[in-house]
């Protein structure tokens, strides 16, 4: 095959100032792809698994998926990896925008953060590539939109930037970091890594992207039949009405969203906040993400109230359930202004809303009196408490310095873990047995409890398009069995892999996971692009044996920072006289070690009982220069990925009759969706002016 000239990984030591480049070869795109692949490699092969998160020996890695620039949508995507000073194991975030396409345009596809700089610095690096390590002491201490301005304002406002704010400089654990103002890396804690090396932004000038590619014409094939399934799909018609806000309706129906800490699965205000009242009064402009065909994202502003006036970008239920129920509030202005706060100070959503309704319940059942809290009693429901706490937490100030330490070590501080809901330390929340490959997911993820290690799309709600992938991947109905324990190990094993690649490829999961129900976006549709890319020679096999590979050295990182069995459980909630027993009981699950749940998994991933690795698994992976350092062990009773593949499909064709019910019900689902926006919105406009004039 004819070598095609790639783009580079660039390592830059922050103590000494060095640089190194080096070319990514067509072994390394085989085996890892790039984005989350690639930078699992690196940080695997560093020594931070050895070391505290906030030593300098940790490392930190900015990978932009193999994808991004090539035509393909919804391929915008970086991964942020690093070992994270929340959970203390392998930690990453993904985030899309504009700033992948920069590193990709002047030849970057990952930047390794290694060191710690002796002052605070932030990066430039131009249009030809050549970087620059610039002092940033007039930057430290300034929130993130701020930061961006100045930056653009000095470099150049095509530039594209991420930085931390207040949060990471002062090491809060579950700091963020921003790309582009309103895009957030929250998860695991990136922006205090970057903060402990005193790295407080990353600018990279603009060029046009086109990173090198082998066929242009496949890749061109494969986006228009994407493009054509995208148009088609009602999930992506109602995303691109909703977005994720779509999500508060359905999980309150489903009685799972997290009300004041989780001592509620159900309250009347949360119809005050049904995605609907967001769209018709504050939203004033519906986008989408460079190439996307979706357009999930949303600018808004706040029509009334003390926070009149103020305006904010993107939204998604995560932010609006972290800033809104687990905090008690259930108004649209305070949840926008409050979460706009976040992003400013540079907070993870999800961590912050664990954290604080930890506090706040501390406070409400007495654990914490009011001198504990410097005079001031935080209620919950109270949006000035929230914001006055945020500000605590992100300066490291009174009871904010508890709370910046993150949701389980602060429960641990105060002898509060009954009010802490962690999987591995990172806030994760309680848990249904009415939907166990979902909640199984959440404690095989290796960046601790989460939603995106393997968002089970096939296992979260019901209906055609589920049970049609489901029928075809796995052999068996969806919803019928979505409390059942049997088959939940495969399930996650696949979807992980799954989200492995559609990550080191640099794809939106909002998108893609619509695409299957039609028979596309698949592991041979994967193996055809990385061919069209790179100019190898992958199957789907191979293609799924990379998620694999990234799979496993997470695991071994973990494994080599204190990981065990014992790690794999779901939070509780005890029983008390003020909490529904129909919370208890529906979060207390007792099947875990049901030969269909874990042991199934351990054995699809190749692992021991123990969910330690083996060598035949990393042998088998090609893996065997890393089989001493992932400690992994002697053990034949594994079972080879092709035998594997007997019990559970790659791809699905779709039968004629299958085709044309989706065609059908696509179509009649998204006019309806589409009439049904047009007349709530002419609704809540007559209903508007009829108040004014009234």
């Amino acid at each position: 095959m004819d070598k095609l000239k790639d783009n580079k990984i660039v390592y830059i030591d922050l103590s000494n100032k060095n640089m190194v480049h080096e070319e990514i070869g067509p072994d390394i795109r085989k085996k890892f792809i790039g984005g989350t692949g690639i930078n699992t490699k690196i940080i695997y092969e560093s020594e931070a698994m050895y070391h505290d998160a906030l030593s300098e020996k940790n490392v930190l890695i900015f990978g932009a998926g193999s994808a991004v620039g090539a035509g393909m949508i919804a391929s915008n995507r970086c991964t942020i990896t690093a070992k994270s000073p929340i959970t203390d194991i392998y930690g990453d975030s993904n985030i899309g925008g504009k700033f992948p396409f920069k590193m990709r345009a002047v030849g970057i596809d990952h930047l390794v953060f290694t060191g710690k700089s002796d002052k605070p610095v932030y990066v430039y690096i131009n249009k030809d590539g050549d970087i620059e390590i610039l002092d940033a002491s007039d930057l430290w201490g300034i929130w993130t939109e701020e930061t961006t301005d100045i930056l653009l304002e000095r470099h150049g406002k095509r530039c594209e930037v991420a930085c931390i704010g207040p949060a990471g400089e002062n090491l809060v654990r579950f700091a963020s970091v921003i790309m582009s103002k309103a895009h957030v890396a929250g998860r695991t804690g990136m922006g205090c890594v970057m903060g402990s090396k005193n790295l407080k932004a990353i600018v990279i000038e603009n060029r046009k992207c086109s990173p090198p590619v082998y066929d242009k014409e496949k890749i061109k094939e494969i986006r228009n039949s994407w493009l054509k399934a995208c148009r088609a799909s009602v999930i992506l018609k109602s995303g691109s009405i909703q977005g994720t806000l779509m999500l508060i309706k359905r999980y309150e129906k489903d009685r799972c969203i997290p009300i004041k800490n989780f001592q509620a699965d159900h309250d009347e205000k949360i119809k005050d906040i049904y995605a609907d009242k967001f769209l018709y009064e504050y939203e004033t402009k519906r986008k989408g993400c460079i190439s996307c065909p979706v357009g999930c994202a949303r600018e808004f502003k706040i029509t009334h109230g003390k926070y009149k006036g103020e305006k904010g970008d993107r939204l998604d239920y995560g932010a609006v359930a972290g800033v809104g129920p687990s905090v008690g509030i259930f108004d649209w202005p305070s949840i926008l202004h409050l979460k706009n706060l976040t992003d400013h100070l540079g907070m993870d959503t999800i961590e912050i809303g664990g954290a604080m309704g930890l506090i706040l319940e501390c406070q409400q059942r007495g654990i914490l009196t009011k001198e504990d809290t410097g005079g001031r009693v935080f209620k919950f429901g109270d949006a000035d408490d929230v914001d006055h706490l945020m500000h605590l937490i992100a300066n490291r100030e009174g009871i904010g310095d508890i709370i910046a330490e993150g949701t389980y070590r602060a429960a641990k501080k105060l002898n509060a873990e009954q009010y802490s809901f962690c999987i591995k330390k990172s806030s994760a929340g309680l848990h249904s047995k009415s939907h166990l490959a979902k909640s199984l997911s959440y404690i095989t993820s290796t960046r601790g409890g989460d939603h995106l290690k393997a968002y089970v799309f096939t296992s979260v709600f019901g209906g055609f398009f589920s049970e049609v992938v489901s029928k075809h991947i796995f052999g068996m109905q969806a919803e019928k069995n979505f409390a059942s324990p049997e088959k939940k190990g495969r399930v996650v094993w696949w979807h992980e892999n799954y989200k492995y690649i559609i990550d080191s490829l640099g794809f939106c999961l909002f998108v893609i996971q619509a695409l299957p129900s039609m028979g596309l976006g698949l592991f041979q549709d994967f193996a055809d692009l990385i061919n069209a890319l790179y100019n190898l020679d992958m199957t789907d096999e191979d293609v799924l044996c990379a998620g694999e590979r990234i799979y496993q050295l997470q695991n071994a990182f973990n494994i080599n920072c204190g990981i065990t069995v014992d790690d794999y459980k779901w939070p509780k909630r005890k029983k008390e006289s003020d909490i529904e027993e129909r919370i208890v009981e529906e979060s207390t699950i007792d099947v875990r070690d049901h030969a269909g749940m874990l042991p199934e998994y351990f054995r699809f991933r190749g692992l021991t009982s123990e969910g330690k690795p083996t060598v035949k698994r990393f042998l088998e992976l090609d893996l065997k220069d890393y089989v001493k350092k992932a400690k992994a062990i002697d053990n034949e009773d594994v079972e080879t990925i092709k035998d594997l593949l007997k019990k559970v499909n790659l791809n699905l064709k779709l039968t004629r009759g299958e085709k044309v019910k989706n065609f059908l019900m696509s179509s009649l689902l998204c006019r309806l969706l589409e009439i049904k926006d047009r007349k709530d919105r002419k609704k809540y406009l007559k209903q508007k002016k009829a108040l004014q004039q009234s």
